[in-house]
């Protein structure tokens, strides 16, 4: 039979560069993408796994393979991209293996034409404007059919990307500093501060001297009372973040010292977003 020579170097090195290139991908489709270092240590982890699995026969392992190659497309999507929850991965899993397929399709063609540097350069420009061109179409049509906007919370240095719905219904305005309030899923707070910080206002009702002279402090938290349709009168945190930026059609309207507050137990968000924006501030 024929016989391959297989160079480990050129392995790892390939999957390294293709694994960044699709984790940036679906990073982007799924607004998940973290710092760029997260995702070279997904990458890292893919490239890894590509050169231990030559080690694994494939004939009469398959199944095996195939669990294993399942489990280090999660591993990836999860140090790369930070995703964890349930439907949402598992969608990034199949953008993943879709991406990978199409890629791969470019690859072997760009090799059969003898792949120069030019050649490598133009298909990874490719597929960031692909990714790019994807997520615009992907954005558009969640504002125009769903009233879902991209939006970007900043608070302490920290920037972090979301979805809002723009709630018409939603006219709640804070009795402390007279702004419009906007309300996000409790996860936020975990999102974009430090687990101590987000502890401390979590259980601010129960601790509240706990905060004097900390970081938690310097977001003015405070209570904000709400009334929805059939149900009593209730209790929201309300803090203060650095900026709110909101993606619409049109312009990128910012907005300075914003309020947010948040349910501290489960609430009733859709799945295509973690904000209700405040109709006021559109």
């Amino acid at each position: 039979g024929m016989h391959y020579e297989i160079y480990i170097d050129v392995v790892f090195v390939t999957n390294l560069l293709m694994d960044y290139i699709l984790l940036r991908f679906t990073g982007k489709i799924f607004r998940c993408g973290k710092s760029r270092g997260r995702t070279l240590l997904g990458a890292l982890l893919g490239a890894l796994f590509s050169c231990c699995i030559l080690y694994v026969p494939a004939a009469g392992f398959l199944p095996a393979v195939i669990l294993l190659h399942g489990a280090c497309a999660v591993g990836m999507l999860v140090v790369g991209c930070g995703l964890k929850k349930g439907s949402l991965l598992v969608k990034a899993v199949l953008t993943l293996y879709m991406a990978a397929f199409l890629c791969g399709g470019f690859w072997e063609a760009a090799k059969s034409e003898n792949l120069t540097a030019r050649a490598f350069v133009l298909f990874a420009a490719v597929t960031c404007l692909g990714a790019s061109a994807w997520s615009y179409l992907a954005d558009s049509i969640r504002i125009r059919m769903k009233n879902v906007y991209p939006v970007t919370l900043v608070c302490g240095g920290r920037s972090k990307s979301f979805y809002g719905f723009y709630d018409s219904g939603n006219l709640l305005m804070d009795s402390v500093t007279r702004k419009p309030v906007s309300i996000g899923k409790p996860d936020i707070l975990y999102d974009l501060l430090p687990a101590e910080t987000a502890d401390q206002l979590k259980h601010l009702k129960e601790n509240p001297g706990e905060l004097q002279g900390t970081v938690a402090a310097g977001l003015q938290p405070h209570f904000v009372t709400f009334q929805s349709i059939g149900k009593e009168q209730g209790m929201l945190l309300a803090v203060t973040l650095e900026k709110l930026c909101i993606q619409t059609p049109a312009e990128v309207v910012q907005v300075d010292r914003p309020v947010f507050a948040f349910a501290l137990e489960p609430s009733a968000f859709g799945k295509e977003y973690e904000v209700l924006l405040n109709s006021r501030l559109l």
